[in-house]
């Protein structure tokens, strides 16, 4: 058993990257926002160089937004199925997106703007 531990050969531990995160890594919070906040500063020295070869942050941001079944809307505002059509009909909830001929989604980003904003009227 010595002997096979003297003969084994010691290999670095592997680190991750910005380009490779692990699954666990990418799902933490801290660390997405860190990854966001590093991608904006190179933004802005791309802006400040004049090259623009980095995408804006809006593309990178929208490309991350997803889509929402009506279950799941139902589930985050506490609106049912009707309520929810209603309010589109008068303006007041975010619009569906149509994802198939009998299918029809909302983006995350619309209804999360839409619970801060019931969020921010009952603290006023």
């Amino acid at each position: 058993m010595n002997a096979l531990r003297k003969n084994r050969k010691v290999m670095p531990m592997r680190t991750h990257t910005l380009n490779e995160p692990s699954a666990r890594v990418a799902a933490d919070p801290s660390v997405q926002r860190a990854l966001q906040a590093a991608h904006l500063l190179q933004e802005a020295l791309t802006l400040l160089r004049g090259d623009a070869t980095t995408p804006p942050m809006q593309t990178a941001k929208r490309a991350s937004d997803r889509l929402l079944r009506l279950p799941e809307v139902e589930r985050l505002t506490g609106l049912c199925r009707s309520a929810i059509y209603e309010q589109m009909r008068r303006g007041i909830f975010p619009r569906s997106v149509k994802t198939g001929q009998r299918a029809a989604a909302w983006p995350e980003s619309a209804v999360q703007s839409w619970i801060a904003d019931r969020m921010d009227e009952r603290a006023t």
